[in-house]
């Protein structure tokens, strides 16, 4: 380091403490805080330049969850200022890998989940899109505007330049947004900020022209690459936010977890990151080249068919709650003992005033209705099959009525529970359809399925769903998904087929049984 700026930071006291990663920011600003002299050389020059570059991507675009350090890694790519680096790659690769971190709580020794990186960058990406953590924006401010020089124009974060602040608890507010995380549909996201493929950027009007001068770039699948760090650009999941078709599923690339596994600090014999990762610039540079010198390409717009697909697909194979549930999955399916629920850990956390967010409440109703519908699915599709269908349709029914009526009650309703037995030939008749394994539902709490090279290359020809290219006779199930109403006509054509299949003592059953609320209605009036 010395032979670099012509100094360095005191040595620790202690000789058994490890020497700091960097050099203190405050240190920094002590030696270098004022211009260089008048009569200083082209050398001195030079060096106050570097740190000051220095200094200034350590703390914007590569700072470390600490925030006190400028890390020698990043002087040691300034040796020599002409050399021309990818830093938006190297940026975003890194924001990538401290986003993944803090996740798992891996950024630190002490696991506190302290992140890093360009964090400018991620609140304006954020803010753009989600409503949740958006400050208020206020009075906006004149830009001096430089009509000879544009490259001094604004970029799209001077949108976001005066807002207002938050100062509220942070472990408050951690709650907060990841409740409202959680409550957020597809619906309430703004995918095309910047506005469509080909007008982006039109609603700033004097956006400096460098935003989207590169704009062939963004779309280019490679491995960022920053250091000891590589991570996969993978725009080909996100093609909605540039107002695209969005492929369904997305073409499955291997990201390669043993990368994940380097460190700078756990690797401190690996000296040479460029030649370790050789074929990682390799691939960089061919993407690179090949963008460059690609001829026109053929754009394929938003399909919203298709993206719907997606999501369907996305919420199949993702995680995509952050707040646990609030009740066991298995409540519902017993009576509820209301001295028991009390002391379960979402109650004792809301009165002890730790937890008031309803998306723990939220998720779990919204999973037991998912449920329910998988359930009511399978039991229409098998009574079309069964024999003596109403039988194991009413006690089926009622079965969802009490679990319904439960669910209620968790959600403050105080309703009685619904009888198990109404009547001898009820009792009678779930003793007799009890051993049935015919009506055997999905299993509760599927984990979600994981996506494999296979899911992209089996996903056929067909990729969009449309209503109109559905099979010639489709069940009953099937237009109900999609809101198609029963014509008269196929309703009827449905009847006949039905009672051509079944025997004459079947069909009388059937019968019987649609005249019986008929006659029970009759009674009740008399």
């Amino acid at each position: 380091m010395a032979a670099l700026i012509g100094m360095a930071p005191p040595a620790p006291a202690n000789p058994k403490e490890r020497a700091p990663a960097g050099a203190p920011f405050a240190w920094i600003r002590t030696n270098f805080g004022q211009p260089p002299p008048e009569d200083a050389n082209e050398d001195t020059i030079r060096t106050y330049t570097r740190v000051y570059l220095w200094y200034m991507i350590s703390r914007t675009l590569f700072p470390d969850s600490g925030g006190k350090l400028a890390h020698w890694c990043w002087l040691k790519a300034l040796t020599v200022l002409e050399h021309r680096w990818s830093w938006g790659t190297a940026a975003l690769a890194y924001l990538y890998r401290q986003l993944d971190e803090a996740c798992r709580r891996t950024g630190s020794r002490t696991g506190s989940g302290g992140i890093g990186g360009c964090m400018l960058l991620l609140s304006v990406w954020s803010w753009d899109r989600l409503s949740v953590g958006r400050p208020r924006v206020l009075n906006e401010r004149p830009w001096p505007h430089h009509h000879e020089n544009l490259d001094r124009e604004p970029t799209w974060a001077y949108l976001w330049d005066n807002v207002s602040e938050m100062t509220s608890d942070p472990k408050i507010m951690y709650r907060q947004y990841t409740a409202e995380l959680d409550t957020l549909t597809a619906e309430q996201v703004e995918w095309e900020p910047y506005g469509s493929y080909y007008h982006i950027g039109a609603g700033m009007a004097d956006l400096n022209h460098k935003c989207t001068e590169e704009a062939r770039f963004w779309r280019m699948r490679c491995p960022l690459i920053c250091m000891w760090l590589v991570e996969h650009h993978q725009p080909h999941r996100v093609m909605r936010q540039f107002g695209l078709y969005q492929e369904c599923p997305p073409q499955w690339q291997d990201t390669d977890k043993e990368l994940h596994r380097l460190d700078r600090q756990r690797q401190r014999k690996i000296t040479n990151w460029p030649v370790h990762h050789s074929g990682h610039v390799a691939a960089f540079l061919h993407c690179l080249e090949a963008t460059r010198n690609a001829g026109p390409v053929e754009i394929v717009p938003h399909d919203l068919a298709a993206f719907n697909n997606y999501l369907e697909w996305f919420h199949e194979n993702t995680r995509i709650e952050l707040v646990k549930h609030a009740y066991a999955e298995d409540i519902l399916d017993d009576p509820i003992e209301f001295d028991e629920v009390a002391q379960s850990q979402h109650d004792t956390f809301a009165r002890r005033g730790r937890s008031t967010s309803i998306a723990s409440e939220l998720n779990f109703v919204r999973t037991e209705i998912q449920k329910t519908a998988h359930e009511c699915e399978i039991m229409w599709e098998q009574s079309g099959r069964d024999e003596k269908p109403v039988g194991p349709l009413r006690h089926f029914i009622k079965n969802t009525a009490r679990k319904m009526r439960r669910l209620a009650n968790l959600l403050g309703c105080r309703e009685g529970e619904i009888p198990t037995s109404s009547s001898s030939e009820e009792r009678e008749h779930t003793s007799k359809q009890a051993p049935r394994s015919a009506y055997q539902l999905k299993p509760r709490g599927k984990a979600p399925n994981r996506y494999t090279p296979e899911d992209y290359v089996n996903r056929g020809k067909k990729v969009v769903i449309e209503e109109d290219e559905g099979p010639p006779r489709r069940s009953s199930l099937s237009r109900m998904r999609n809101d198609e109403p029963l014509s008269s006509e196929e309703d009827e054509q449905e009847e006949q087929e039905e009672q051509q299949q079944q025997e004459p003592r079947q069909r009388t059953k059937r019968m019987a049984v649609r005249k019986q609320p008929v006659r029970t209605a009759r009674r009740g009036r008399h």
